[in-house]
């Protein structure tokens, strides 16, 4: 399993890039990262994130790559769901993380 977090938008623009591969972590920190995966429920249909009241929110694009087809779900700051935003925290606390900054 590989999470891609790309976060963008806010005064600069700049767009973060955010990678965690399962494979990478430890036995129980695997098992606590797909824990975490699952209580996001990135799997399940999201409304799309609409236009932000504020200019210069930060966006969100997070991709989860397991066996089948990948699943891409977007967010706002105001529409980021409380188990996601603990789950980019998780996965930014990581030293196993690959950072990088998109042109």
């Amino acid at each position: 399993m590989k999470l891609t977090i790309r976060r963008g938008g806010g005064i600069a623009g700049v767009v973060a890039r955010t990678e965690l591969d399962a494979a990478a972590l430890p036995e129980p920190d695997a098992a606590a990262f797909a824990g975490a995966v699952d209580r996001a429920a990135l799997r399940e249909p999201h409304e799309p994130a609409a236009a932000s009241r504020w200019p210069d929110s930060q966006l969100y694009e997070i991709s989860l790559e397991e066996a089948g087809p990948p699943v891409s779900v977007h967010f706002t700051d105001e529409t980021l769901p409380e188990d996601v935003r603990r789950l980019l925290a998780w996965v930014d606390g990581r030293p196993e993380r690959v950072e990088s900054i998109e042109p």
